[in-house]
């Protein structure tokens, strides 16, 4: 497991410095979600003190992302696969008997989780109960309390959905993990509604007896399996998927915002969304906005720009990509005598090449690796391409 840089640790730092300021939140608040100490957190934020990994790992991890999508560094961290317990909990406050056996239900969980089989990778649980409670934390605001669960929906490893009394937060939940492709298991009655049993979600349902206030029973060794087929799909969609949570998508929709219309509430209303949608898909990122494909068509529609453009897959958008073609084309502009099938087979490969290590390696350690080529760059490595395609020539014509 390789330590984090310096330079690793000053952009996630920025980053969340920059959502806490975005979400309303205090250190005070920081430190009641992570249990880091808020003397800790004040140095790391005035740059006295670098954080240490497993530091930068609690409070994003406080704020509901995973330090490993801020980086795009799954090999740098500690091998563990942290999911979200969704229950019901305003529906509960002031029964005394179902708050109880909620809290014994959500121990139980825990316990199956914290196995010894679970031991690497071992399981995290975090559920809403322990830090945004709606009557023990009552200082957080309910568009805190949004932006931190709906992060945790989205990008966690995986979701349990405890589906008892009556609760608009765990179906929120089940759409929120349906829309990011986070698979789930759910704790489910006899008897639930349609719009639940017809959900999307990718879930492992198991079934429960009694209710919250006479006593919830359930097989522990199903619940044991499903969260051993939880680890086996999360491998297999690790090596499918990494490193494609990239940021930059909400600072190009508020550059094309101020640019183009100069007003948050008139784009908002043209998009047919809150005035707070637009701001969260400004400032927050991709995996927790994760707006839909309609809304996308319609973002760049009114900005008049592509969908690729927005989500950052265009090379226009790229520094180095644009740095090294221009120098590749003032140098074919420099040079009349040069062979074009060879200059754009130079010019076709390292972009292919550029694009396929873009996609494998993390934001941080590929802006400190690479660096844009210039004309000098090109010309050497059309000379030495120009060498073997002559030398092949003369091969071919005395065999």
């Amino acid at each position: 497991m390789r330590e984090l840089s310096l330079e690793q640790k000053k952009y996630a730092v920025k980053c969340l410095e920059q959502l806490v300021l975005a979400r309303g939140l205090t250190q005070t608040h920081l430190e009641q979600l992570s249990r880091v100490k808020q003397s800790t957190i004040s140095k790391m934020f005035s740059g006295e003190v670098p954080p240490s990994e497993e530091i930068l790992r609690k409070l994003f991890e406080a704020i509901g992302l995973k330090l490993s999508d801020v980086l795009h560094e799954l090999d740098a961290l500690p091998d563990e696969l942290v999911g979200y317990l969704a229950t019901p909990l305003t529906g509960v406050v002031g029964d005394q008997r179902a708050e109880r056996e909620l809290r014994a239900i959500v121990e139980r969980v825990r316990g199956v989780a914290n196995g010894a089989e679970f031991d690497k990778p071992k399981f995290v649980l975090y559920w809403p109960g322990d830090h945004t409670h709606p009557t023990l934390n009552t200082e957080f605001t309910s568009d805190q309390v949004y932006r931190i669960d709906r992060s945790r929906a989205s990008t966690y490893d995986f979701i349990i959905l405890f589906c008892a009394s009556p609760s608009f937060g765990v179906g929120q939940e089940n759409e929120i993990a349906t829309q990011a492709g986070v698979p789930a298991i759910r704790l489910l009655p006899s008897g639930i509604s349609r719009m639940m049993a017809g959900s999307f979600v990718k879930a492992i349902d198991i079934q429960y007896r009694g209710t919250l206030q006479k006593g919830i029973s359930f097989d522990t060794g199903e619940l044991h399996a499903a969260l051993k087929e939880i680890r086996k799909t999360h491998y297999q969609l690790r090596a499918l998927y990494k490193n494609i949570n990239g940021h930059g998508f909400g600072d190009r929709v508020r550059k094309l915002v101020d640019q183009r219309w100069g007003s948050y509430p008139k784009v908002a209303a043209e998009l047919g969304i809150s005035p707070r949608h637009l701001h969260a898909l400004m400032e927050e990122p991709l995996a927790v906005s994760n707006p839909s494909a309609l809304l996308l068509r319609r973002m760049a529609h009114l900005l008049g720009e592509k969908v690729g453009y927005l989500l950052g897959e265009t090379d226009e958008i790229d520094a180095f990509w644009v740095e090294s073609n221009a120098s590749w084309r003032t140098w074919v502009d420099r040079s009349p005598g040069v062979d074009a099938a060879i200059a754009l087979a130079l010019r076709d490969e390292w972009r292919s090449n550029y694009r396929t290590e873009r996609s494998q390696q993390s934001t941080a350690s590929f802006r400190k690796t690479r660096k844009a080529l210039h004309e000098s760059d090109w010309e050497n490595a059309y000379e030495e391409r120009y060498k073997k395609v002559t030398l092949e020539k003369k091969r071919n014509l005395f065999n």
